[in-house]
């Protein structure tokens, strides 16, 4: 089967026939406009040849500005060469994730080179190779760094391979050994740990004159990537060189962005002297990863069920070598790290203890406090919020700016919030359901059940919201909303803002407020500013709602309801609490907070799923 110019076979994927005898066929260059199309062609399959920039290099270096044209015995050799070694059509194995990868690397001060293979029962076989050439500042530092810089890189490029496997590192140099060991690292090196920790690794020592492949790959090399090595901090999307599976990894999208660093503790917390933030220990243990067993896990998780317990995360904070080397330690940043009387291992913060979460967990966490329809996709504060309530792991906050930021819904729908600065014009809220402001949003899609408004009142002092989907909005529907989802059940107000509407302003509403003794102010014409309360508040339920509705959207008002949940239990940022907090005394629970204390099964599971499926 042939894709995109490779040959599917059960044997592994090499380059077609097709092109590997244009290849053989081509013409010996006279010209560089000819050397540049044989070197365009034969670089499609690099990731096939080992030392393809090397054995390039008399070619490559014609295309050089101002180089005069010279075709001679290293040009031809050169030629001979890639047209031999193609044409031995080279087999790349197809990567089997039940077993372990090696990756071999091997930094030199022209560039970095990378092996990624495994042993399928006939010995290391490759599965993608890659080198990059180092920029004049990278080929300055030391060989400590650059073998440091050259794992990092690797690890970087295969991410999708090896992220959430137990992998092998195979070195020529200490220095990997050293920087996972430092006591006191510090720029970028301190950078490069940190990094490394959401891996699962080991480290073998090869010397240079045994790792034959990455060291000719780093010595003789190639731009794969059409960008030069940097200093390490790539983007985690960065490319992979070489073979990549067919399978879409776009389920894992957080894993591959939410983990990039392991080490920082959560708001209001002590910081110590930089010199001691991270110690060799923690550095060491915090590379724990998901494992093979979660899988079952994290697959009735993908609509946000988080089904582990304190029973699951006991058992993986023991096997969690990061947790486990906190708890040794006793502490992190100050911060008592201890094993708690049900076996839980706890970290003491300001705000009160919190369980330590194994980062097998972190994306199932993740899920419910974002992705889940109990969240509604808020931003990273209110997320974070959600998470630190139960959990603690270090530099969690991040972690949490990292998914968010990641999440492809969120994306596709959401703006980015301009910071407006108000004006200095102070609104009197009073008591507790003093002051409220109502609006009518829509028309919007006619719902299955006939609806097409969302009528919205806002509480000032607490910003907790309450809304209702209807058919028509007519004075009779305001009338009805207000006493039926406002007074009887929140007991009648002060004063309620309102626009000018119809409905609004007619006659049966006045007689009602007037009834009630509430004072109804209305805003100067043309100016929604001045409810900007409910206004904002509109947008932020249209934004969750959206997230969750049929393609034919004629469903919004079964999600409305979770949309308003997800609202009024995430934290505000005008008074930092949650809104239902301030207005009922007590926080709103989530299902996560539930599960962990129950015993959960797939079929429990499987249910949670259905009832909270949009």
């Amino acid at each position: 089967m042939e894709y995109l110019g490779h040959d599917l076979t059960p044997d592994g994927i090499q380059p077609t026939y097709r092109l590997i005898k244009a290849i053989v066929d081509f013409p010996r260059p006279e010209d560089d406009v000819q050397v540049r199309r044989f070197v365009a062609l034969a670089g499609y399959y690099r990731r096939f040849v080992p030392d393809f920039g090397a054995n390039m290099s008399p070619l490559t270096s014609l295309l050089r500005k101002g180089t005069e044209w010279a075709w001679g015995a290293p040009q031809e050799e050169a030629f001979t060469l890639a047209k031999a070694w193609l044409s031995q059509k080279p087999v790349l194995i197809y990567p089997d994730y039940r077993l372990p990868f090696k990756l071999t690397t091997d930094p030199s001060k022209t560039g970095l080179g990378a092996v990624l293979s495994q042993d399928q029962g006939h010995g290391d076989q490759p599965v993608a190779y890659a080198s990059k050439v180092n920029s004049p500042t990278v080929s300055n530092c030391s060989i400590s760094e650059l073998e440091c810089l050259a794992v990092v890189w690797a690890v970087r490029l295969f991410r999708p391979h090896l992220y959430g496997r137990r992998f092998s590192i195979v070195t020529d140099h200490i220095a990997l050994k050293w920087l996972m060991t430092a006591k006191e690292p510090v720029g970028r090196l301190h950078r490069w740990s940190l990094t490394l920790q959401e891996y699962d690794f080991d480290i073998q020592y090869r010397p240079g004159k045994e790792n034959h492949v990455a060291d000719a790959l780093s010595r003789g090399l190639v731009p794969v990537t059409g960008e030069r090595a940097d200093d390490g901090d790539r983007p985690a999307d960065d490319p992979v060189i070489g073979l990549q599976d067919v399978q879409s990894v776009t389920e894992e999208k957080v894993a591959v962005a939410n983990m990039q660093y392991a080490a920082e503790p959560m708001h209001g917390s002590t910081p110590r002297k930089q010199s001691d933030e991270i110690d060799a220990d923690v550095d060491g243990a915090a590379r724990s990863v998901i494992q093979a067993a979660a899988v079952r896990r994290v697959e009735a998780a993908e609509l946000g069920v988080v089904q582990f317990t304190d029973d699951y995360i006991k058992r993986e904070q023991g096997a969690s070598v990061m947790v486990q080397s906190l708890l040794r330690k006793g502490a992190y940043r100050g911060q008592r790290v201890y094993r708690a009387e049900d076996g839980l291992v706890r970290v003491e913060l300001e705000g009160g203890d919190r369980t330590i979460l194994p980062v097998i967990y972190w994306a199932l966490a993740f899920k419910e406090a974002h992705d889940s329809i109990w969240a509604g996709h808020l931003r990273g504060p209110p997320t974070f919020e959600r998470l630190q309530r139960m959990y603690w792991w270090p530099r969690m906050r991040e972690a949490v700016q990292s998914w968010v930021a990641a999440c492809q819904d969120c994306g596709s729908r959401k703006a980015k919030p301009k910071a407006v600065v108000p004006p200095l014009r102070s609104v009197r809220t009073g008591d507790v359901c003093d002051r409220w402001a109502i609006d009518v949003a829509g028309p919007l899609p006619v719902t299955a059940g006939g609806n097409r408004y969302v009528i919205a009142a806002v509480e000032y002092t607490t910003r907790y919201a309450v809304a209702s989907a209807v058919s028509e909005h007519t004075a009779k529907g305001i009338a009805r909303f207000l006493m039926g989802n406002r007074v009887f059940v929140y007991g009648p107000m002060l004063e309620i803002m309102m626009d000018g509407a119809m409905e609004f302003g007619s006659k049966a509403t006045a007689e009602l407020l007037e009834l009630m003794q509430v004072k109804q102010s209305t805003p100067v014409p043309y100016r929604p500013k001045l409810l900007g309360l409910v206004k904002r508040f509109h947008r932020t339920w249209k934004d969750i709602v959206s997230l969750y509705v049929d393609e034919g959207q004629d469903d919004w008002d079964d999600v409305l309801p979770s949309a308003l949940y997800a609202y009024n239990s995430s934290r505000h940022s005008t008074h930092g609490f949650q809104s239902n907090e301030l207005m009922m005394g007590r926080r709103l629970r989530t299902p996560a907070e539930l599960l962990r204390r129950s015993r959960v099964t797939h079929p429990v599971a499987g249910l949670h799923i259905r009832l909270t499926s949009p």
